[in-house]
């Protein structure tokens, strides 16, 4: 992966990934003014031009054997264009995503999305559109909760295989940088305890 841009203050980060042969941009921030900048951005540049309004939604939670658990990063996808928004750290959770979320003519997609929609409700975001892609698509597969892997070889036929983890050690700036981007929100981008 490289690093495209840096905000000035860590809040933020830009990055660059290629995988199956696309070009992805992911944006990894708990700073509520990137999370805006970056949904005005994505409806303008993918959404208003699409009959069909179809984003991925996704989310990690924190560990409940610490604690209450709750959603700690929300992650938002469509076309080539990725948020990773560490919700638990965020300054605020702005008005903008809130509207997003609940646009009706949004569909909000992910396989069991229904734990993610109930994981939110805490901070005020009640999502209207959710679809879970395991109860509308077709499973010809032979795994009784197909993988979202399982699911796209089936339906359109790709030939997309789960990377296998190597079992080389990361160092810890490796380690770090996946966890910024991958929504891990173990390692907080800022200093002090979780709110």
């Amino acid at each position: 992966m490289e690093h495209l841009a840096h905000d000035p203050a860590p809040r933020s980060r830009i990055y660059h990934l290629m995988a199956e042969g696309i070009s992805f941009k992911i944006t990894a921030t708990f700073c509520a003014s990137r999370l805006e900048k970056w949904i005005r951005a994505f409806k303008r540049d993918y959404l208003d031009a699409t009959p069909i309004k179809c984003v991925n939604l996704d989310c990690e939670f924190t560990n409940p054997r610490e604690g209450d658990q709750r959603t700690a990063v929300l992650q938002l996808s469509g076309a080539t264009k990725n948020l990773v928004f560490q919700i638990c750290w965020a300054d605020e959770v702005p008005q903008v995503l809130k509207e997003f979320l609940q646009d009706k003519t949004i569909r909000f997609c992910d396989a069991a999305i229904d734990k993610d929609v109930e994981m939110l409700s805490p901070y005020g975001i009640d999502i209207k559109s959710a679809f879970d892609l395991h109860k509308i698509l077709p499973n010809h597969t032979k795994n009784p909760i197909p993988s979202l892997y399982d699911l796209a070889n089936s339906v359109i036929e790709t030939n997309l295989e789960k990377k296998r983890k190597k079992c080389k050690k990361k160092d810890a700036a490796e380690e770090n940088e996946d966890e910024q981007i991958f929504g891990r929100a173990l390692v907080p981008l800022a200093e002090g305890d979780m709110p």
